[in-house]
């Protein structure tokens, strides 16, 4: 009789041990895993000049015109069904025309990343968000930098900002 509590003490340690053992070395996680990110690239062409921006509020009698190539490098994580990050790497090149003169261009692009955090609604976008060089020889007018925005409000805008590139590619525009 002794000796059949001791195997029946004995075997309940081996299960015991056992199932411990299945819990740290891993017959099933103990953690949730985030699952794999969502990675593909975009692109978009425009080659028919469409409306820019207009440099009326900087004393010119004109607006402008478009054409570009975007490339979107698009990152997104999820967990479950739900996005909580996206990172989009962003290249861009193309066209500005003075709306009055097609034959009035400069040439411009952006690279920068864009980072979208849904949880807090905000967007962060560091990098060369706006450069224009009229011959390619060197910038005149760019917005470079990082913002941060919670939609639709900038929050903060370090380096130049929008205002000061549009006014400065206005600027050149008159100028031709």
């Amino acid at each position: 009789m002794l000796g059949g509590m001791y195997m029946s003490t004995l075997r309940r340690l081996i299960c015991a041990v056992g199932i411990g053992s299945l819990g740290i070395f891993g017959a099933a996680p103990l953690t949730a895993t985030a699952a794999e990110p969502v990675i593909f690239t975009q692109t978009i062409t425009v080659s028919t000049p469409i409306p820019a921006f207009s440099c009326r509020p900087y004393g010119y009698s004109f607006d402008t015109l478009a054409t570009f190539t975007v490339e979107f490098h698009i990152i997104r994580f999820f967990e479950g069904s739900t996005l909580v990050k996206e990172i989009r790497h962003i290249d861009t090149t193309g066209t500005i025309y003075r709306s009055d003169d097609l034959s009035k261009t400069i040439p411009y692009g952006a690279n920068l990343t864009r980072t979208l955090d849904p949880a807090s609604n905000t967007i962060t976008i560091t990098g060369l968000f706006r450069y224009t060089h009229p011959d390619g020889s060197g910038m005149v007018a760019l917005d470079a930098g990082r913002t941060f925005v919670i939609p639709p409000t900038v929050i903060t805008d370090t380096g130049p900002t929008q205002v000061e590139w549009q006014m400065a590619v206005c600027a050149i525009l008159a100028a031709e």
